[in-house]
Order: C-alpha cells, then sequence, then structure tokens
C-alpha cells in the first residue's frame, strides 16, 4: 500500500464524515457545557460500542470482509467524534499526532503480543 492510498482514503472519509453531519445537520458539542459535552459524549460512546461491537462479531464468526467494513465504521464514528468536537477536536488530532510523530524506534518498541508500541 502507498502512503498516498491511505492518505487519500482517509481524506475520502473524512469528507464524508463531514457531508454525513452537515445533512443531517448534526451540531457541534457546546464544550462550554460541561453536563451537555459529557451526555454527547457518552452517546457518541455508544455509536462506538455499538460499533466495536459488530466489529468483534464478524471477527469471531471469520467473516474478514465484514471486519474490515465494520473496522471502518469504529473509525467513521469516531470522525465523527471528532467534527462533533469542533475546534477542540481538530487541536486534539494535531497533538495526537505530534505526540506520536516523537515516538522513535531508539526509544520506543512494539510489544510482540499486541502490537502496541510503548516507551522502553
Amino acid at each position: 500500500m502507498q502512503s498516498e492510498e491511505f492518505v487519500s482514503a482517509i481524506e475520502t472519509l473524512a469528507v464524508s464524515v463531514d457531508a454525513f453531519h452537515r445533512r443531517f445537520d448534526i451540531p457541534q458539542i457546546d464544550m462550554a457545557s460541561v453536563d451537555g459535552t459529557l451526555d454527547a459524549l457518552r452517546q457518541r460512546l455508544s455509536l462506538l460500542d455499538e460499533e466495536v461491537g459488530e466489529h468483534a462479531r464478524a471477527l469471531n464468526r471469520g467473516e474478514i470482509e465484514d471486519a474490515v467494513k465494520e473496522a471502518v465504521d469504529v473509525a467513521y464514528i469516531a470522525l465523527g467524534t471528532i467534527h462533533r468536537l469542533g475546534t477542540d477536536g481538530l487541536a486534539a488530532c494535531h497533538e495526537v499526532a505530534r505526540k506520536n510523530d516523537a515516538k522513535s524506534p531508539s526509544a520506543y518498541s512494539k510489544r510482540s503480543a499486541t502490537g502496541k508500541v510503548l516507551m522502553d
């Protein structure tokens, strides 16, 4: 897989998420309201949980194609959550990217059991 192909596919997904939220007039989360923010994020968590469950069911049934689609549905909902968070979500994207871009093989290693990259 070429890097450009990956970035293009993710961009396509992000454009779709943006269009979906505009089409259905899904509002941004009002970060000034703690209770409203928590309620909205809990709602998004419920959607994520549903998609992760569908992904797990497909995996457990050995349905690889469906599992792949469900993994992308998880990403779609996660991107939708970032979209709803507005500028706070965008800032978090940049912060998380900076943090992960700073990781190097000299200070971090991949755990064999999970594949997760952790500090040595």
